[in-house]
């Protein structure tokens, strides 16, 4: 009887092994490294700087397409592949959110992984990366903001928030026409950035080319000029106390603009053109503000050139936290 027990004893303590034995390598084939959380990608934008909500002025109109690529258990001390990354398409809300739509959407896997992430977006809100990028020749409405291109990268560990900074990589200029002249109290003001199609319109770039957070352009053929945005009378930098007859602004491929070559021409029932006494450089992510005075004499007299990063607060970065 006892010999009995025994043995059925032995059969359970054996069973029950096997069980755990089963039991425990299930677990490590089937439980998450880390917490399985996806990634949170939140969006802070800078102060609008005019009435228009959208990316030239440092805010989200709740339409962008943003597209993010995210390399897993990322190894620093190798070269990204990123044949290998996961590929989502996100929206960026008015609230600083940016909602996953489609696509891959990459989890947390451990609590020490690392992962590489960089993102776009297109003014013309595409779902397709490319390398090539050309603005708008007529930037007034929408063609503006659609003209502008937005990249962002950096690496992050331990399951925290994604915080991209994204960096404009066109330029922006802007045109302030005082009130004075003979454009005097005119409501039929327009600027034209460029002059007999000398503006490079088109270019192309790669992650593999950049400058600190911005590409390197290769500048294509395409060349033409830009009607410029209208951004309304806007008060002066040089003199708080004087506020514009109409002031425009255009997105422009970065490009140098050749001495003697002309760069503005503001419409009022006849031309007025403003050439470069020397070489005029536009970079990435900066903006250059002209504040012009139209004379009978010669024409346009640039009173003033500012050249700044594109956001006062952190050089010309659209910051995501």
């Amino acid at each position: 009887m006892n010999r009995l027990s025994d043995l059925k004893r032995m059969i359970l303590l054996l069973l029950a092994g096997i069980l755990s034995a089963c039991s425990h390598d299930d677990l490590t084939e089937t439980r998450p490294s880390g917490n399985g959380e996806p990634l949170v990608l939140t969006a802070t934008m800078a102060d609008a700087t005019t009435d228009t909500r959208a990316t030239p002025d440092n805010s989200w109109e709740g339409t962008e397409t943003v597209i993010v690529e995210v390399i897993d258990n990322y190894d620093d001390t190798t070269t990204p592949d990123w044949t290998q990354a996961k590929r989502g398409i996100y929206t960026a809300g008015t609230d600083g959110k940016l909602t996953f739509t489609s696509g891959e959407q990459s989890s947390w896997l451990s609590d020490n992984e690392t992962k590489f992430v960089r993102a776009w977006h297109y003014g013309n809100n595409s779902e397709e990366r490319s390398d090539s990028w050309s603005v708008q020749t007529n930037q007034t409405g929408d063609n503006y903001a659609k003209s502008d291109l937005l990249f962002a990268q950096g690496r992050v560990s331990g399951g925290q928030e994604i915080a991209l900074k994204f960096y404009h990589q066109v330029a922006k200029v802007v045109v302030h026409v005082r009130n004075v002249g003979p454009v005097y109290e005119s409501d039929d003001v327009s600027v034209t950035i460029g002059d007999i199609n000398n503006i490079v319109m088109n270019g192309t770039v790669s992650t593999d080319d950049m400058d600190g957070n911005y590409f390197n352009w290769t500048q294509g053929n395409t060349m033409g000029t830009i009607t410029a945005y209208s951004l309304g009378p806007q008060p002066l930098a040089s003199d708080g106390n004087e506020t514009s007859l109409a002031s425009f602004a255009a997105l422009v491929i970065p490009q140098t603009v050749k001495e003697n070559e002309y760069y503005l021409v503001i419409n009022n029932r006849r031309e007025y053109s403003c050439y470069a006494s020397k070489d005029i450089v536009w970079n990435a992510g900066h903006s250059y503000t002209y504040e012009v005075t139209i004379t009978k004499e010669s024409g346009v007299w640039v009173n003033s050139v500012i050249v700044s990063p594109w956001t006062e607060q952190d050089g010309g970065s659209l910051e995501t936290e």
